[in-house]
């Protein structure tokens, strides 16, 4: 009797040491400079919604606030920098779909489950893109695309920022609801994409506020809309799921990036990470350095967890389709 209620006793000591160290952390977090892992190069746009945080997010949380640029492997060599550090909340990292609802899909050494190992945060971009074609094409909407390409068989080829991007799995998505093929041509990024596709060499392509100025010039037409409105940057375009096309009544393919973190940290160290992410990210300083590369909308963490969760299904089930080619 003595021994078991010695046991109990043990157990309760620990049990209440360990919940009063997770009170302590919690209360003086953070106690050291945090840094923000990005899985791009300096320079590019993950690179600059990092550094446009930074000041904000160091001056709501009192530390100074780093960024580790850990480029390559599609996110995987950042996803795994941020799980091999120290689960306490000074590690977050930027997150996107092609990092959280593609790779998981088609990388089997990734190396980490982006629904038990990572915790999204918040999303800090999210909006509407251009389906757009080459001034030089003779469509107008997406109607008169499918009837294009019908008649021009192997003909229509598509741009997109790289195999296995949110670009290419969304442009396929579209042609099956259209259903109509054409070719994948994959580039390092959308500049490429775009001046080839001004040259005619590509006829189709999503295009972000990047080729803003493109659209207004003319010398790429805007067919649709990706999400539910019109973006910002081309505020005419219809948005697909009202193009009249069935197979498309519920299209809606809004590209996100954002913020995460690995599991394990206490409830309290997320809520302050989540609340100093915000309120940086509504900011008139970070609205204004970002403006140009998509419209500032936050969100829980529940509601970006359900995001993923989505877009991992539907991924998923055009990839099974065999109608993506990953190579």
């Amino acid at each position: 009797m003595f021994r078991r209620n010695f046991s109990v006793s043990l157990a309760l000591v620990f049990l209440c040491l360990s919940w009063t160290a997770s009170i302590a952390q919690s209360q003086s977090f953070p106690s050291r400079p945090l840094t923000i892992v990005v899985a791009f190069a300096a320079g590019g746009p993950a690179d600059t919604l990092a550094r446009a945080v930074v000041p904000e997010l160091s001056g709501n949380l009192g530390q100074p606030v780093l960024v580790d640029n850990r480029a390559g492997a599609g996110g995987k060599i950042a996803m795994q920098t941020l799980l091999r550090a120290a689960r306490d909340g000074h590690t977050i990292a930027y997150i996107s779909p092609s990092i959280l609802s593609i790779a998981p899909l088609v990388d089997k050494d990734l190396g980490y489950d982006p629904q038990k190992d990572i915790l999204p945060l918040t999303t800090a971009l999210r909006g509407s893109n251009v389906i757009a074609v080459t001034a030089s094409l003779p469509v107008k909407n997406l109607n008169e695309l499918a009837a294009y390409s019908r008649a021009n068989r192997g003909k229509l080829n598509y741009g997109s920022i790289g195999i296995g991007s949110w670009y290419h799995l969304t442009t396929e998505k579209l042609l099956a609801g259209l259903g109509i093929e054409a070719t994948h041509v994959p580039y390092k990024g959308e500049a490429p994409a775009l001046t080839d596709m001004v040259a005619g060499n590509v006829q189709l392509m999503i295009v972000s506020g990047a080729g803003k100025a493109m659209l207004d010039e003319g010398k790429v037409v805007g067919i649709a809309a990706t999400g539910r409105s019109a973006p910002s940057y081309s505020p005419r375009v219809i948005p697909v799921r009202d193009s009249g096309i069935r197979a498309l009544a519920d299209f809606d393919e809004t590209p996100w990036i954002g913020f995460g973190m690995a599991t394990g940290a206490p409830a309290d160290v997320v809520g302050k990470l989540h609340g100093g992410l915000v309120k940086a990210l509504q900011s008139d300083e970070v609205r204004k350095r970002l403006a140009v590369f998509g419209e500032i909308q936050t969100s829980s963490s529940a509601e970006l967890q359900e995001i993923i969760r989505k877009e991992l299904a539907s991924n998923r089930q055009l990839i099974d389709s065999g109608r993506v080619k990953m190579e």
